[in-house]
């Protein structure tokens, strides 16, 4: 089996197509989306995606966020959840609302681990690739795959396999393309796959006005070339 992982879409739906149709061409059996369908940008074509496309989803922090109505005030005009919210249709917030915080998959090889955040903390907590692992030697998992961070990366550590995905519709840090992965459970190997995300972000910006540090951020992705990767 080949599984296709991604993560953190935030509500651009072009790129979470682009994403999936990377997943299908790099030939994935089956497909994990672990969270942040919405967020920042108020859109609700993702979860309609997911609705329909048989894939299997673990809840992120915006997710959860956006279905609770927690959204702190002074975190809306970013977040811009009330917005997405008041989109979806009452079955589109029962589906959302009946996301996992994580998923667990056992085969004859071990047991894999899907969460959004960390294994301590599926939600809200933050693996970056210079994050210290060791409070997750203990993890029942040999696979552990994350999101979140935006920002991906492939570690051994203490005999396990630690994944984090990075964002297919949002990515951060020196490589603004968006990220999905390959994961050969057989061989118990990752691939993190990149790809240019530049036109999605594009159209989103014609579309919507949003807050300042998300348009910032899309304006960059938007301007991305593959060669301005810093090593």
């Amino acid at each position: 089996m080949r599984l296709g992982v991604l993560s953190d879409a935030h509500g651009n739906i072009e790129a979470f197509e682009l994403a999936l149709a990377i997943l299908a061409e790099a030939k994935a059996d089956a497909i994990y989306f672990l969270g942040d369908a919405v967020g920042y940008i108020p859109e609700k074509g993702v979860v309609s995606a997911l609705r329909s496309g048989g894939i299997h989803i673990v809840r992120g922090n915006h997710d959860d966020m956006l279905v609770r109505q927690t959204t702190a005030a002074d975190r809306e005009a970013i977040y811009r959840h009330r917005e997405t919210f008041a989109l979806l249709s009452n079955d589109e917030r029962d589906f959302v609302g009946s996301w996992p915080s994580k998923l667990t998959v056992r085969d004859e090889r071990g047991t894999i681990l899907f969460v959004h955040g960390s294994p301590k903390d599926p939600l809200e907590g933050y693996v970056y690739p210079d994050s210290s692992l060791s409070d997750y030697a203990e993890t029942d998992a040999d696979v552990v795959f994350m999101g979140h961070t935006h920002h991906p990366f492939v570690r051994r550590h203490a005999d396990k396999l630690f994944v984090n995905v990075g964002s297919c519709g949002l990515p951060r840090g020196n490589d603004l393309r968006g990220s999905v992965c390959i994961f050969d459970q057989a061989e118990r190997t990752a691939e993190i796959i990149r790809f240019d995300i530049s036109g999605p972000c594009r159209r989103v910006l014609s579309r919507y006005p949003l807050a300042p540090p998300v348009a910032s951020l899309l304006e960059r992705c938007a301007d991305f070339k593959a060669n301005e990767v810093q090593s």
